[in-house]
């Protein structure tokens, strides 16, 4: 198998185990209506029939995400650049890596030991230890702003659909609106995360915070619950395209090279 080849392998698995926890997020918030993150919704995975075989391939995939996603930053994957801002999508494609390490460990320690992870918990601890440290409160502030610039990315994808560009040309039509949706979704997930991590770096107290909780804040506002979840729900659909029609070997690294 050629090194390309691998590479592309690396990504679609990665890209299925990304749908199974989106769409089981958005499918399991629309159903109870308690809201879910791509951390706790772990557990209930873990306990439909074949829970346990479920939770090892979740965390094979999810860390072969996170190796994708180290690897595109580290060679240029999508073209983004070395000026500030290019080098900053870069850094973005390393914490989404590092992100799906950390969803990863939890389905091994599901697997292995039956540990269940904590969303809010783990984010509680962080934001703690960070107000424990010399300006922790402005250590915080910077994160907020760094997901708030997320939540910018996000919305732009959803208005431009530049994710198009990833995909081959065969490619159903629907997945621009799956995909709009979905980034639509995730921007309003970033943005909640971004006002909490300021509002907690601002009073300078710990608190609560993750993808579960920033789901959470948008129930009893009517329709936009059910928005955001049905959104998530709909990134799942969208990974599965990315899964079967990302083309990961003709990019835009490769068409700069073979030029």
């Amino acid at each position: 198998m050629k090194p390309d080849e691998r590479i592309a392998m690396l990504a679609r698995i990665g890209y299925v185990a990304r749908a199974i926890i989106y769409f089981a997020l958005g499918y399991l918030s629309l159903a109870t209506g308690q809201a879910e993150g791509t951390t706790s919704v772990l557990a209930p995975l873990s306990e439909v029939p074949g829970g346990k075989p479920l939770m090892a391939a979740l965390a094979v995939g999810l860390a072969a995400y996170g190796l994708f996603r180290l690897y595109g930053a580290s060679v240029d994957l999508e073209a983004d650049g070395d000026d500030a801002k290019g080098l900053a999508k870069r850094g973005g494609h390393v914490l989404s890596g590092l992100a799906h390490f950390g969803l990863a460990y939890g389905a091994a320690s599901l697997f292995a030991w039956g540990t269940r992870p904590q969303d809010g918990e783990a984010g509680r601890d962080a934001t703690a230890m960070a107000l424990g440290l010399p300006l922790g409160w402005v250590l915080l502030l910077l994160v907020g702003l760094g997901f708030a610039a997320a939540a910018v990315a996000q919305a732009k994808k959803a208005w431009t659909a530049e994710f198009m560009r990833l995909l081959v040309a065969r490619a159903p039509q629907w997945s621009k609106t799956v995909g709009r949706i979905g980034h639509a979704a995730r921007a309003a997930v970033f943005a909640a995360i971004a006002w909490t991590l300021v509002d907690l770096g601002w009073s300078g107290r710990a608190g609560e915070v993750g993808f579960q909780d920033a789901v959470a804040s948008y129930t009893g506002r009517g329709w936009l619950f059910d928005a955001v979840a049905g959104g998530l729900l709909m990134f799942g659909v969208f990974s599965l395209v990315m899964a079967r029609y990302r083309d990961v070997c003709d990019t835009p690294l490769a068409r700069r090279l073979t030029a």
